[in-house]
């Protein structure tokens, strides 16, 4: 018995579907030839077999989701995942959809989390792999600790202090 192919970009392409069809779970159910469970559960899942969602896949000629929409699949993952998290640049590509993701369009996400109150962060992680980071602005304020005057004057003056005993 053979193994069935299973396609990972479910989700992307239901949205797609959405997007510039505009059919709902019924009308797509219909159309791949199973009941509207199965497709809302190829879309919570993001996984679904390869033969049955094919006929909403031919209806698409590029699976691209834009970038409002991308910030809104990472914001979801943040509530899901209950707090920051990161991915690799691989995997930001495939949540995408996309074989490549420009300079320009990591902007334009990071624009529209940013106007969500979140922050994205371009790091390098320990294996020298693109991973991004997707924090809450908030929780990065209550994390951190005002500067107050009286904690800069003393670095200050210990940073003077220290100069000028390295100078004699």
């Amino acid at each position: 018995m053979g193994t069935k192919k299973v396609n990972d970009r479910a989700r992307q392409i239901i949205e797609k579907v959405r997007e510039e069809f505009g059919y709902t779970f019924e009308e797509m159910s219909g159309l791949c030839g199973v009941a509207v469970g199965s497709v809302q559960r190829w879309y919570s899942t993001g996984r679904a077999r390869g033969d049955k969602i094919k006929h909403l896949e031919d209806l698409l000629t590029n699976v691209r989701l834009p970038e409002t929409k991308i910030a809104e699949n990472l914001i979801e993952i943040y509530w899901y995942r209950k707090g920051p998290c990161y991915l690799t640049l691989a995997q930001l590509k495939k949540m995408a959809g996309r074989a490549r993701l420009s300079p320009k369009i990591i902007e334009n996400i990071q624009t529209e989390l940013d106007y969500q109150g979140f922050l994205f962060v371009e790091e390098m992680d320990d294996d020298e792999r693109t991973i991004y980071i997707l924090l809450r602005r908030k929780w990065c304020r209550k994390k951190s600790k005002m500067l107050d005057e009286k904690f800069l004057k003393n670095y200050y003056s210990s940073k003077v202090e220290s100069e000028l005993v390295e100078e004699y």
